[in-house]
């Protein structure tokens, strides 16, 4: 599913105009980047959470170029679902 899918439902559930859903969801994935970038966690109750996460430095074998490349270390948002949320995925 796409974000533009996403809009399309809650336009058709809620009656809200798409800009302004639109407006809303940009600004909820924004204030989620922003406080993983600063080391916040965020948490959605039965959902799941969100936070920063650290990959570190690693080699892998690139079959374009025939050789082993070495990747830096670098981070990543990471996402846990509740509970909740793998009892309705099972």
């Amino acid at each position: 599913m796409t974000k533009q899918e996403i809009i399309d439902r809650l336009v058709q559930q809620t009656g809200i105009n798409k800009r302004q859903i639109s407006h809303i969801i940009d600004n909820f994935i924004d204030h989620i980047i922003a406080s993983c970038d600063r080391g916040d966690r965020v948490e959605i109750r039965g959902f799941g959470t969100f936070c920063r996460a650290s990959r570190k430095e690693r080699n892998v074998f690139s079959p374009i170029a025939g050789k082993h490349i070495k990747l830096p270390a670098k981070s990543i948002i990471s996402f846990k679902a509740s509970k909740t949320t793998e009892e309705v995925i099972e």
